[in-house]
Formats: C-alpha cells, structure tokens, sequence
C-alpha cells in the first residue's frame, strides 16, 4: 500500500468511525443539498394492513416497555438499521445537512458488528463497510478496494462508544421508559405500538441520550450543552405483540442549540431505526483480506485520536487530502 493510499484509508476509517457512532457534521461550513428522508422505519401506522386496534394507558405502554426491555436482553443477535438525518439552520452556524445509514448485524457476547454506512455530509457521498470483533476494527474502502485494521487499543475505544441503538437495544428501550405517564399504547395488526408526543422535562432527558450520539453532545463545551431547548419531540417504539420484541423505532424532535452564546441555531433530527431476524443471523466472519490488512496509526499531528478522542466530522473533514501517512 502506498503512503498516500495509506493515509487516504485512514481518513476512510475516521469517517466511518464518526459514521458508527452517529457523530454529525451539523457545525459543518458548506451548505449542503437537501436530502430526503428515508421511509426504512416509517411509523406504524403507514405500513401495509396495519389498522388501529385499541389503545391503552401510560402505566400499560411503561409496562410493555419493560417487557420489550426484558425480550431484547435475551436476544444473542440480530439485524438493524439506523438512519439519521440532521438538518442546521440559522444562528451562528452555516446551514448544513447531514444523513447516515447504516445496515447489519450484531451478535451480542462477545460483541461483534458487521455493518455497511452509507452516509451524505455537504454534498460528498460514501460507502464503507466496518467489522468491529474483540481486539479489532477492520474497514473497507470500496473505492480504493482495500481493508484496513485499526490497533487493539483503538478498536476497545469504537466498542465502548457505539450506540445503544445499534448494540444494546434494551438500553435504549430502558432510556425510553424514561417518557413516563406521557407514554401511550395502541394495537396495529399484529403489533403494539408505544408513542409519546410532547416537549416536558422527561422528553429533553430522553432526547439527550440519543444525542449523545448523533450530536456528539460530550464533546460540547457546557454552555452549548445548556443551551439545548426543545420544540417538539415525537417518538415511537413498535414491538411484536406474541414477543414483544423489539421491531422499529422513530425519533424526530425540533429544537434549538446555541454553539456561540446568544446565537440559537435550529436543529431538527429524524432518528429511526428497524430490528429484525433476531436470533436468526447468520455468523459474523471477517474476510481473509481484512484479517491480512496493516494495521492503520492515527494521524501524527492529532494527539486526541491516539487517546481515542477522534472528533466529530468537521475535525475529520480536514484530514481529506493528506498523504503523508
């Protein structure tokens, strides 16, 4: 491989890796073309024979969120989507568009993750494949038709960050319980549908569990964190009815975040994401060519990757183009 390849695979892998987690670009420069939302995980109610078939009250959704809580615990694998869309506007940061999808599989102990991320930031387009297995990360760039491997250390780093919604759905189901007596139920053919509506308190707490993820809200200095204010939050959670597992999840919430002190910027976020063959997927293998790949070093001049901080993707955005790896 050569050295500009090299570094090129690299800048490929810290994209990906931003992608995994959900980390977006919304305090990009350049603006970016509008793009569609997806319909992978639409709400319930849109999909094919699903009619309405009774409701229930809050203390019965809370219920039936811990029995999806308990359901999905006991599943070893299984297949997911997650898509994202993030659009910025207005205050102290351009006006900026960013979407990711990703699509694979998880098997839960020893954690393993195979998964292909599609995602959009400011026009440019991408489409890596990552495999996370104890002690390794492997991407693949199909542009360049290679595999890179990260270290030990830097693969513990991408396990201990991802998102719960990609490989600990009971967590995720488990913050969802935090919603409380706004929570309420209803039957669709088949399926038990868990929906909130509302901007209180218990919506912001919820909602800051995603974008610890999606915003990389840690990363925040504090006041920008405080600055958070919430217009509206719509969520829904689908659950098999016989099972009670898990099946999708919706997410679009309105609000506004201040990165500059008195400058609010508008944020509107759709997240939403599917689970299915649970327990059911085949085995994840990592290819001959990913396990014969070199191992990839982070950049030399950005001491926060070795420590396993690597940024949001507006840090990432200028490693494009370096080529002295």
């Amino acid at each position: 491989m050569s050295r500009t390849s090299k570094g090129r695979t690299f800048f490929v892998f810290m994209v990906v890796f931003a992608a995994a987690l959900v980390l977006t670009a919304c305090r990009g420069e350049a603006p970016a073309e509008p793009v569609a939302a997806s319909s992978s995980a639409a709400e319930p109610s849109e999909a094919a024979g699903a009619t309405p078939s009774g409701s229930a009250g809050a203390g019965d959704a809370a219920a039936l969120i811990e029995q999806a809580e308990a359901a999905m615990a006991g599943v070893g694998r299984y297949a997911f989507t997650l898509h994202l869309v993030q659009k910025l506007s207005g205050g102290a940061a351009a006006d900026s568009v960013f979407e990711v999808t990703n699509a694979g599989k998880v098997e839960r102990s020893p954690l393993k993750l195979d998964q292909t991320v599609d995602s959009v930031q400011d026009g440019e387009k991408s489409s890596l494949r990552a495999i996370l297995v104890p002690g390794a990360y492997y991407v693949y760039d199909p542009s360049f038709e290679e595999w890179g491997k990260l270290s030990d250390e830097q693969a513990a780093d991408i396990a201990r960050t991802l998102s719960d919604y990609q490989i600990d759905p009971a967590a995720a189901l488990s913050s969802a319980a935090s919603l409380g007596a706004e929570l309420s139920l209803a039957g669709e053919a088949g399926r038990d549908v868990v929906r909130y509506e509302g901007k209180g308190p218990e919506a912001l707490t919820f909602l800051k569990h995603i974008l610890e993820g999606t915003l990389d809200l840690g990363s925040l200095d504090e006041a920008a964190r405080e600055s958070i204010a919430l217009k509206s939050l719509s969520a829904s959670f689908t659950l098999d009815a016989a099972t009670h597992l898990p099946l999708a999840y919706r997410v679009q919430s309105e609000m506004t975040i201040e990165y500059e002190p008195g400058a609010p910027s508008e944020l509107n976020q759709l997240f939403e994401g599917t689970y299915t063959k649970h327990d059911a997927t085949e085995a994840i293998v990592v290819p001959q060519a990913a396990l014969a790949a070199p191992e990839l070093d982070p950049p030399i001049d950005d001491p926060e990757a070795t420590e396993g901080d690597l940024g949001t993707l507006d840090d990432l955005g200028e490693l494009e183009g370096m080529d002295s790896y």
